[in-house]
């Protein structure tokens, strides 16, 4: 049962950066194709609706996800004494210290998405 809501939960998480990432290469190619209009179409009702949908923006997400002590069980999805929120923020902050060590988190995508996703337990850094 805990393996389960483990793989759930952490394809849940990966899942929705996953859409975001197709969505923003959506947004990157229709901000392409409108720059490639002719003036008359670039300006027509159609083309200024869409352009607003449009946009170039680079976005990099962190991931953190949780890991579970051993000697959590399968409550842990609805277990929120104060003693394990302490825990898990304290864990939290311990991550994003390691996460910002690696200075790629903070360049600017490349890719044409615009997105860069980091996870430092997917990648296998650290």
């Amino acid at each position: 049962m805990t393996r389960e809501k483990e793989i759930r939960y952490s394809s849940r998480t990966r899942a929705g950066t996953d859409q975001f990432k197709y969505v923003q290469r959506l947004r990157h190619t229709l901000a392409d194709l409108i720059e490639k209009l002719p003036q008359d179409l670039k300006h027509s009702p159609e083309a200024r609706l869409l352009a607003k949908e449009a946009e170039q923006k680079a976005y990099n997400i962190i991931q953190l996800i949780y890991r579970a002590k051993n000697y959590e069980g399968h409550s842990k999805d609805y277990e929120f004494s104060r003693l394990s929120m302490q825990e898990h923020w304290r864990a939290g902050y311990h991550d994003a210290r390691r996460t910002l060590r690696h200075r790629e988190v903070l360049e600017r995508p490349t890719n044409h998405e615009g997105v860069f996703i980091f996870d430092l337990d997917r990648d296998g850094r650290e």
